[in-house]
This record gives structure tokens, C-alpha cells and sequence, in this order.
């Protein structure tokens, strides 16, 4: 007998292996086979998606790919100011039981909702329509278990193990009465996965779609990302001249326009943002600061000294990503990123998930890694460079120092994006931060945890105590340390 399902009442988004609580979501009132009967259903159904973007785990008011990977690195000191949020994952002590990432339920939540309608797909006739959407649910997806794959196990490049390392359930099906282990794949599998599904949502994706939505040039960019972890460097360069091609499509934003970036004026160098709407009231910006008109910008978190000294006075994202101001009467460097839309309650802003500049800096990486191609990859950083110092001459940087100069360019064009945990991590690097405290001149409170060496397990975020007590196989699976 076949189940019908009240889309008025509830979806089931996340299997048992995650979580066992059931996730409301209104449909009109439609049952499972009248919403994947028309178009208008999936157009629906394929909404409710990208809804999932806007939670906690990927771009919060608490947690998630905005926040954490930031809390994580060097690039941000935390603030005593502050409410005391994620301190815990500053200092490296967060536990099971500490939500203060948070994607592991919400990436599935989404991945169970594209399963969905993949699983409905072929209920509607062949065409161009069903492609998109099935090239969107597809690409979507892959992203999420990339970036649940990127917390929770090792990234490929992080280590010799790594490819043979515990991965994730990668899932295929929407199976919520199943439970799911980890053992049995590696994180080359997952990989694996992940390319297969950003490979066949390619040709299917409209190379235009709406704000908010993936499009073919966003997948390529997905796929140069992806390639990058995974130290496959000729495929980089493929899919990043897709991603960004020489004319036409995403550009890297001229030094002018990329303060506009961050208010949500200018968008062409945007491949994939979440777009958030003064009626959806969500804020992306409040696990950063809170700004009141009487009392100024309180940060939970600042701009760490060491970053801020980095930002060259010609660099035109010194004056966009952080802002100098006074809050109880002391002076602290705000990251500036999340604060504003112009007319829109602070805090509300859209979510940039994939930008072309960080496309281009994955392509100076993988040409400075190819042989023979330095001075290509040198063009490739000075397509950043060009845009954001003013005056600008070339260094004209080879070797090692070429390398460095591509790894601080890519630190100063996306922080507090989310990159430079992953980088550190993916480089097997290491955390390094300074003792600067909170405030605007380097003095305060020094982070309790100044280092952490590439090989410590921690790493590797905890699974959380939520999908090991809605699946209890889970606890063998949990990664060391924890």
C-alpha cells in the first residue's frame, strides 16, 4: 500500500541515523502524489531545499558554515563583550553534546529533502523544466555531503590516511526508517560520490536561475572546490575556466564594487548565495555582533589582530571586512561582512556560499602546482591582486614565496567566509594564532588556545549526541578523541 504523506503536516527530512525528531514544513496541504504530479509541485518541493540553507549549521543566527570554520582558525579572537557564544569551539574543547557547529542535522535535513524529489522525479514528463530541477536537487545534494564530509572526517589532501580514512553515509535515497553507519566508507568513496553527483547535475542545471539557486556556472565552481580537496589539480583548472571564463558569466568584482558585495548591491562575482529576505527576518550576521543605536556594535567575535595587520592600507577589503568602533567605552576591530543591508534590519544579509575570486585563487593554486605553469598562476593572482590594492605592482613572486603570496591572498579575499579552517586543514598546516587580545590595538584577553598541531584528532568535529541517541550504532563510529 502505497504511503501518503500530508505535506500540510510534516516531511520526514532527516533519516534515523541523524536524528529522530520530524521537521514541519507546509505544502499546501498537497499529498506526496499531488505535489510530484506537476511542475508547480516540484517548483515547491525545490524550494523548500534551498529553505534549509537558512538554519543553524549552514548559515545561522548560531551556528554553521558563517560562523564556526571562522571560531575555528586564526582569522577571529573571541570577545568577553559578547554573550559567550561557540567559546567553547574557540577553544577548541566543544564535546558531542555542544551543538556549537551544527551542520551534521541540518546538511541531512537538506540532503533528505533533495532525495525527495529525486526519488519523484520521474513522475512528471522529460524536459527541460525537470532537468533543472533534478540538476539542482543532484548538485545540492553533493554540496551537503561535502561540507558534512569536510567537519566531520578528513579531507583528502590532510594526509596520507586520509583517503582510507572513515567517512560518511553518503545517502542516495530517502530511507528514513533505515539505520546508517559510517563504517564501510572511506572518504575517497565519498569523494567519489560527491563527483558523480556534481558531474551528472552539470548538464541538466539551466545556465541561469533565479537568485538564490544553482546554475551551471555555480556547480562548476562546486566542482573546482571540490577537486581542490581533493589535490586534483588539472581538474581545477578545467572546471574553474567554466566556473569563471575568460568573458562572460561570474567576474572577480573590481576594487569599486566589492564593498557593494557585502551590502548586497553588487552581486556578478556571486556564483551561489543564499538569499535571504527582509520578510524571512533571518540573521546571518548576529553570531559576528549585534549593533543597537544607543549602545554601538557589541562582536561576539573580532577581527584577530594578527589578520587585521595582514590588511595593507591600499587594500580595499580592509575598510570593507572590518569596521573600527567603540563599544563600552573600548575600541575593537568588527568583521563588517554581516553587519548590514542598507533600509533592512541589521544582521540580515545574504549568505555568500561561493564567490568567483575564490574560484580564481583555487585555480592560482592548482596552476602553481602543475609544473611549469608559475607564471600562469602568478596572472591568476594578480587578477585578485589588480582589483583590490590600489596603487598595485606586481611582486612578480616565484617558488615558495608565489606559493605564500596565493595562500595570504586567499586568507585576506575570504575571511570570515568560512575558508580558512578548511584551509589550514585540507594544507595540514596547523593552527597558529598570536596572543593579541579582543581589542582594536591588539591588548586583552589572549586566546586560551594559541596552537594546535595538523595531526591532532580534533580536526575531525565530534558527532553529535543527538544522532548517536536516535542511532546508538553510531557511538562506534564516533571519531577518536571524543
Amino acid at each position: 500500500m502505497k504511503k501518503r504523506i500530508i505535506y500540510s503536516l510534516l516531511i520526514l527530512l532527516v533519516f534515523t541515523a541523524c536524528d529522530d525528531k520530524l521537521d514541519l514544513v507546509p505544502y499546501d496541504g498537497l499529498t506526496d502524489e499531488q505535489l510530484f504530479s506537476t511542475d508547480a509541485g516540484f517548483s515547491t518541493a525545490i524550494r523548500g531545499v534551498y529553505s534549509g540553507f537558512r538554519a543553524d549549521g549552514m548559515f545561522g543566527e548560531n551556528s554553521g558554515l558563517n560562523i564556526s570554520p571562522e571560531v575555528l582558525s586564526d582569522n577571529l579572537t573571541y570577545s568577553p563583550q559578547g554573550r559567550g557564544t561557540n567559546r567553547l569551539l574557540f577553544e577548541w574543547r566543544n564535546n558531542p553534546i555542544d551543538q556549537s557547529f551544527g551542520l551534521y542535522r541540518t546538511g541531512y535535513r537538506i540532503i533528505s529533502r533533495a532525495n525527495r524529489i529525486l526519488d519523484n522525479i520521474n513522475k512528471i514528463p522529460q524536459s527541460t523544466f525537470r532537468d533543472n530541477i533534478q540538476g539542482e536537487a543532484l548538485a545540492i545534494r553533493a554540496m551537503m555531503h561535502f561540507d558534512i564530509a569536510r567537519v566531520y572526517c578528513k579531507i583528502p589532501t590532510q594526509s596520507s590516511d586520509a583517503n582510507q580514512s572513515l567517512g560518511i553515509h553518503y545517502s542516495k535515497e530517502f530511507a528514513p526508517d533505515k539505520m546508517f553507519r559510517r563504517q564501510g566508507t572511506t572518504v575517497s568513496q565519498v569523494y567519489g560520490f560527491i563527483i558523480d553527483d556534481l558531474l551528472a547535475a552539470y548538464p541538466l542545471i539551466n545556465a541561469s536561475n533565479p537568485v538564490g539557486r544553482l546554475n551551471k556556472a555555480a556547480v562548476a565552481g562546486m566542482l573546482t572546490r571540490v577537486y581542490l580537496y581533493m589535490g586534483n589539480y588539472p581538474k581545477v583548472l578545467e572546471y574553474a575556466d567554466l566556473a569563471v571564463p575568460a568573458s562572460g558569466g561570474a567576474v572577480v568584482a573590481p576594487r569599486a564594487s566589492f564593498p557593494n558585495v557585502w551590502t548586497d548591491a553588487y552581486s556578478s562575482n556571486v556564483l551561489f548565495k543564499i538569499r535571504i529576505t527582509d520578510k524571512d527576518n533571518w540573521r546571518t550576521g548576529v553570531p559576528f555582533s549585534q549593533t543597537a543605536a544607543t549602545t554601538g556594535t557589541r562582536s561576539e567575535f573580532v577581527c584577530s589582530y594578527q589578520l587585521f595587520t595582514l590588511f595593507q592600507d591600499t587594500d580595499i577589503r580592509k575598510s570593507a571586512s572590518v569596521v573600527t568602533s567603540a563599544f563600552g567605552g573600548k575600541f575593537y576591530n568588527h568583521v563588517k561582512k554581516f553587519m548590514e543591508r542598507p533600509n533592512t534590519r541589521a544582521t540580515i544579509v545574504d549568505g555568500k556560499y561561493l564567490r568567483a575570486e575564490e574560484v580564481v585563487l583555487s585555480k592560482a593554486e592548482a596552476l602553481y602546482r602543475t609544473p611549469g605553469r608559475e607564471n600562469d598562476a602568478l596572472a591568476a593572482l594578480n587578477q585578485i591582486r589588480s582589483n583590490r590594492y590600489s596603487p598595485f605592482v606586481s611582486p612578480n613572486e616565484t617558488g615558495a614565496a608565489l606559493l605564500d603570496a596565493i595562500l595570504i591572498e586567499r586568507r585576506l579575499e575570504l575571511a570570515f567566509e568560512g575558508d580558512r579552517f578548511f584551509t589550514l586543514k585540507r594544507l595540514a598546516m596547523g593552527l597558529t594564532r598570536t596572543s593579541h587580545g579582543e581589542f582594536s590595538d591588539g591588548t586583552g584577553t589572549a586566546p586560551v588556545v594559541l596552537t594546535y598541531p595538523a595531526n591532532g584528532n580534533r580536526w575531525q568535529q565530534p558527532i553529535p549526541k543527538g544522532a548517536i541517541d536516535a542511532n546508538p550504532q553510531l557511538a562506534e563510529d564516533q571519531n577518536p578523541g571524543y
